[in-house]
């Protein structure tokens, strides 16, 4: 197994899972559109950032649980779907797209659980912010519960929230926590129908408090991405200055660095087909 593992390689593969996400969305007219540092990377190099390794999109609720229907029923060879109603040790309540036949494992704990660790495309669902102020603190406290019982293990912040989460998931039996995630997930999502309000990402309890413009996805168009185009909003402008306020600024060139170094990367098998001893391979070696 090569361990001399370089950035475009790595982009290669992302590429490949991409180009199946577009031809999946136009083919069934799904609206989808490049996101955070991916839509960055378009807009300000016209590929990926430099110093970044993976790829994010976004879709509405509406076109993501088709998007989701439509690649199940006829699921492309070669890639996987996964989110956490499919696999019970998913941890995220946000759909991956994987490519078959790959690994690329991020963190040591994921070594233990049952998921599939190959390439992967992240894919955001967006939803509209309730109306009135009790309401959406009401949602907030909804989503950051399905986020707690999709996650199973305390977020770890300090103080009363810390304590709250580690008594919830300590009170409430194990094999309740699926249930409770997806419930709470959905009355979270039960302003969806008020097209005039906001759009939020609620897969972080940080991304719960971002607002996006409501008509966010009413314009898009194709935009380049490393000699390709794909999908993106119009108001590229609203939505990265929401995600990252001064987007137009680069980074210090301290900060310019690969930051989310893979422990163990394969491009042709799964994590379940390495030997042990390569699993164990403790250095990877960036060019």
């Amino acid at each position: 197994m090569d361990q001399n593992i370089k950035l475009e390689d790595i982009w290669k593969v992302e590429l490949e899972i991409l180009d199946e996400i577009d031809r999946v969305c136009t083919e069934n007219g799904l609206r989808y559109s490049l996101a955070y540092g991916t839509l960055l990377g378009a807009v300000r190099h016209k590929g990926f950032i430099p110093w970044d390794d993976d790829i994010d999109i976004m879709m509405p609720r509406e076109d993501y649980e088709k998007f989701k229907t439509i690649w199940r029923n006829s699921p492309p060879n070669g890639f996987i779907l996964q989110d956490e109603t499919v696999e019970d040790d998913s941890v995220n309540n946000f759909t991956k797209i994987r490519k078959d036949h790959t690994t690329f494992l991020q963190f040591d704990f994921e070594r233990t659980r049952s998921i599939h660790k190959g390439f992967f495309v992240d894919i955001f669902p967006a939803d509209r912010q309730a109306s009135g102020r009790l309401n959406r603190k009401i949602q907030k406290v909804e989503f950051l519960l399905s986020l707690l019982y999709n996650r199973g293990y305390p977020s770890g912040k300090p103080g009363a929230m810390g304590i709250i989460d580690k008594t919830l998931l300590m009170i409430t039996p194990k094999c309740a926590y699926r249930k409770l995630s997806v419930w709470f997930g959905k009355r979270g999502r039960r302003w969806n129908h008020l097209k005039n309000n906001h759009i939020i990402f609620p897969a972080t309890p940080v991304s719960c408090n971002k607002l996006y413009p409501a008509g966010l996805f009413d314009d898009l168009h194709r935009i380049e991405f490393q000699g390709k185009e794909y999908e993106a909003v119009k108001d590229y402008d609203g939505y990265l200055s929401v995600a990252y306020r001064d987007y137009k600024t680069l980074p210090p060139e301290n900060k310019r660095v690969w930051t989310h170094h893979p422990i163990l990367v394969d491009f042709n098998r799964n994590y379940e087909e390495i030997t042990e001893e390569e699993k164990h391979i403790s250095q990877l070696y960036f060019g």
